[in-house]
């Protein structure tokens, strides 16, 4: 398989990973934003069936307070409690028709009930008239399960409403009855709920209600029609203190949370059918939109492959002209794309190197001028050491004398001029010395033109630790420290100063030369700081010859900058690349120095 692979076009190969990688990466997308999508289904949906439970439970409570509350209202609105009282104390009289006339009024069209028993406290039992119901069936049934909830439940309520859904369905309220002036119970009451009394309104058409006491008692259910072992199995929870199941949506068939208020828990059951079906059409779109996006992707790739082959192998003819030697044919480029860029850098490449075989002769001409110019270091080599016995007998002989006189200023300045032509004599054999020496060699020449102008002229050398030992080319500072004394320098009666400081900044060795003398003019500034000045100037090496060795060593890795200060004065600066090896230039065969 591997081996057929290698085997295809190298857009056959993009091609097929590109669909590999797309397809794996719209699954992996898919099968992750379904996952969110849903599980922020299931959060947001159990969130409103805990909020609208909350509010179903809150407003049931508050609710069959203000019905209990009512009914016993209405009771005391018809003086039923004053004639239950009247009847007991005097059971001959027209207490018991009044109190009868009075029951049936409880019952009307609008009431939340349409049944009330009666007993009184000699065991008498007095019941309402029907406003709902003909069927003499259902108001023999509700009658006797009146009866038995007064016969099973004979505990004082103390004012309290009793709720109880018994065993006929239908939901009952027993209460104490108790007379006024003196308070004192007088009876019971159990009356008969309507059914259309527990409904509940603004809820989803898949979710429903029950409902329980605290001591988990089932009194009825509103909303959807909750299947009946459904209503069991919360029935059973709550009955041995378990809490209602709480399991992912995908997994159930239907999901429920709880909600206590006052006397009543309330279960919000919702169907999870509508939330599975939710699931479902997001993952059919997920796949449809998936396959969209591969289709399209494929479609434009192959098009993206044709437009790239058509460039690279106009690229291919281009560079084979070029492996022929022919370096004038250009590429037409269209476009700012990768391959037109490519196409771009071969033309900048073969401009490059016609520009580098013309670099080259460049080159090899600043190689022979090198080669004369090290010639001429040799020669004033030679100069210092054609009578170096004289010359250094001579400044003994003058030191000598000196000491005798006790002229110490005299033999201060013999010494550094003695030290600096043995310098010059040694260091002119050598390519390279390191920053430090040449400072001191340079200490020594400037301290001549100091005993020459007096204390009116100030040298001062100064390199960072990392530049002492630095590498720098022989007597490459000597001709612009020379410049510095000869022009830098104010009148007789005016202090002047030369600082020459040496610092190391990234892999980059920085030296500046600076003069408090009087500048340039802008004439002079402009031709020191062209590549073209000349290289040599009457008496020795000019700055020219500097910037021209230092290119001819370093090439483009070194720069040579002369500019006026703005506090007055001239500042020279090299900057050389770090080094601590002497390095290879113009193959050091070619450049001996011996």
């Amino acid at each position: 398989m591997i081996k057929k692979f290698s085997r295809l076009t190298f857009a056959t190969k993009i091609l097929i990973v590109y669909i590999c990688s797309l397809t794996f990466a719209i699954c992996a997308v898919t099968v992750n934003q379904i996952h969110s999508a849903a599980n922020v289904l299931e959060e947001e949906n159990a969130q409103n069936l805990s909020m609208l439970t909350e509010q179903v439970a809150l407003n049931f409570s508050e609710h069959q307070e203000s019905v209990s509350y009512s009914i016993y209202s209405r009771m005391a609105a018809l003086s039923i409690p004053s004639l239950m009282d009247a009847y007991t104390q005097d059971p001959s009289g027209t207490a018991l028709s009044e109190l009868r006339y009075a029951l049936a009024q409880t019952v009307t069209d609008s009431a939340e009930y349409d049944f009330l028993l009666l007993e009184l406290s000699d065991g008498k039992r007095i019941s309402s008239g029907w406003k709902t119901s003909n069927d003499p069936y259902a108001i023999s049934i509700i009658k006797s399960s009146c009866d038995a909830i007064l016969d099973e439940h004979r505990e004082i309520t103390y004012g309290n409403s009793n709720w109880y859904r018994w065993e006929d369905g239908h939901v009952y309220i027993l209460r104490d009855v108790y007379a006024t002036s003196p308070l004192r119970r007088v009876g019971k009451v159990v009356i008969h709920m309507r059914e259309d009394l527990f409904s509940v309104s603004n809820v989803y058409v898949n979710t429903g209600f029950l409902f329980f006491d605290t001591g988990g008692n089932y009194l009825f259910n509103a909303g959807m029609k909750i299947p009946e072992d459904i209503r069991e199995q919360a029935y059973e929870d709550f009955r041995s203190g378990n809490q209602p199941s709480a399991e992912s949506w995908l997994t159930l068939d239907y999901y429920m949370v709880s909600s206590t208020s006052g006397r009543w828990v309330t279960i919000g059951v919702s169907s999870t059918s509508v939330y599975r079906q939710m699931v479902y059409h997001i993952v059919r779109n997920g796949i449809q939109f998936g396959c969209m996006g591969l289709v399209i992707g494929i479609v434009m790739l192959a098009v993206l492959i044709r437009v790239l082959t058509l460039k690279l192998a106009e690229l291919r003819k281009a560079m084979t002209r070029v492996a022929e030697g022919d370096f004038s044919q250009k590429i037409q480029v269209a476009g700012s794309d990768d391959i037109s860029r490519l196409a771009e850098t071969m033309n900048d490449m073969t401009t490059r190197i016609q520009e580098l075989l013309e670099q080259l002769v460049e080159k090899e001409r600043l190689k022979k001028d090198a080669e004369i110019q090290i010639l001429e270091y040799k020669y004033r080599s030679l100069e210092t050491q054609i009578r170096p016995h004289f010359i250094y007998n001579a400044l003994e002989t003058i030191n000598a004398m000196a000491k005798i006189q006790g002229n110490h200023e005299i033999v201060e300045i013999v010494q550094r001029i003695s030290r600096y032509f043995r310098s010059i004599t040694v260091n002119t054999t050598r390519q390279f010395l390191t920053c430090q020496q040449e400072f001191d060699m340079l200490q020594d020449y400037t301290e001549v033109y100091r005993f020459i102008h007096g204390d009116n002229l100030r040298t001062i050398f100064s390199a960072k630790e990392a530049a002492r030992n630095a590498l720098i080319p022989t007597m490459i500072l000597q001709p612009v420290v020379e410049n510095a004394l000869q022009h830098g320098i104010r009148a007789q009666n005016e202090t002047s100063e030369i600082i020459v400081h040496a610092y190391v900044t990234g892999d980059k060795l920085n030296i500046t030369v600076k003069d408090t003398g009087y500048g340039l003019s802008p004439q002079m500034e402009q031709k020191l700081q062209s590549d073209r000045m000349e290289a040599t100037k009457q008496g020795g090496i000019g700055v020219g010859n500097v910037r021209q060795r230092l290119k001819l060593i370093y090439g483009d890795d070194a720069s040579f900058t002369i500019s006026n200060r703005e506090e007055g004065g001239v500042m020279v600066k090299i900057i050389i690349p770090l080094t601590y090896i002497e390095p290879d230039i113009l193959g050091s065969d070619d450049l001996d120095w011996d």
